[in-house]
């Protein structure tokens, strides 16, 4: 048995990736999507059948990019999400910019935008969560768009703070960052996969209904030991590693965790929070980029 057909029967797969090849070829869970990942796939040619017919029915001269009226990005954004969700079992997370993550109106806002063009689509609302930096704001806001029947996913979760503040509010998922946790703590036994064993363990005691969604994975062996998780987001790069390789049962279920406080990451996670943001802005801004220069060059 390969380890994808191993986690397959515990827990439900989403594909860190934008590449349509490989979406169409595989029966995944969900999509988590940013605009890096729809970058590359515009970089490598995977998208220039869809990207010919947008750019010959969509209007080039309206606002490149925007918080708050409809953007060309905005609807190329959409128009991808339109070919790829056909392919999925469940949902797909759409990214806000990440400039706008500290400002709770602007998020709402944008959100909005994102289900108006969806409906406008015909994508159905149930299919699509809004993929939020879990910031105080953002988790504010999602909160809040849980009332027009808005789900979010909150993202660069690194401490029990936020989460706790997710959990009480009834977020629909979070995501952890699993690798990027292992990289800035020192732990036994993996401080990433401990950190998301402590939320697990917190969700089960006080029941709480938020799923969590493990991400940002720097080995087989995290991805291997979080899959009682609801949902495990993965790269190609380890997806195509899941698939070549067979399970090895010595190797899993490591539960010699704690080795820390739930609250052991707060010195360094809004550092973390704030890398990740500006990382996100950066590729946004790279995405952005492209456009003004496919724009002006398409024939």
């Amino acid at each position: 048995m390969n380890i994808l057909t191993f986690l397959k029967k515990n827990t439900k797969i989403s594909i860190d990736s934008a590449d349509i090849n490989l979406i169409k070829n595989y029966n995944f869970d969900s999509i988590t999507s940013n605009p890096s990942l729809i970058l590359s796939s515009i970089i490598n040619k995977s998208y220039n059948l869809i990207l010919k017919k947008f750019f010959l029915n969509f209007n080039k001269n309206i606002l490149l990019d925007s918080d708050e009226s409809i953007s060309f990005y905005d609807n190329l954004l959409i128009y991808i999400i339109c070919n790829l969700i056909k392919f999925i079992n469940d949902k797909i997370s759409i990214e806000i910019p990440a400039r706008i993550s500290y400002n709770y109106n602007k998020i709402i806002i944008y959100s909005k935008k994102i289900i108006y063009l969806c409906d406008f689509f015909g994508i159905e609302k149930n299919k699509i969560l809004i993929k939020i930096p879990a910031t105080d704001s953002g988790i504010k806001a999602a909160s809040k768009l849980k009332i027009f029947g808005i789900e979010c996913n909150l993202t660069l979760i690194f401490d029990m703070n936020q989460v706790k503040k997710c959990f009480d509010n009834n977020i629909y998922i979070i995501s952890p960052f699993v690798g990027r946790i292992s990289d800035s703590l020192y732990c036994k036994y993996d401080s990433g996969v401990n950190f998301v064993k402590n939320i697990y363990n917190y969700k089960k005691k006080y029941n709480y209904k938020t799923k969590i969604m493990a991400a940002s994975f720097r080995n087989l062996n995290q991805i291997i030991n979080l899959s009682f998780c609801d949902y495990i987001t993965i790269s190609p790069i380890f997806f195509n590693k899941l698939i070549m390789k067979n399970i090895n049962f010595n190797i899993i279920k490591n539960n010699k965790f704690d080795c820390f406080n739930l609250n052991f990451l707060n010195k360094i996670s809004s550092k973390l929070l704030l890398n990740g943001i500006k990382q996100f802005d950066n590729d946004h801004n790279k995405m952005i980029n492209l456009l003004s220069f496919l724009i002006n060059n398409f024939n």
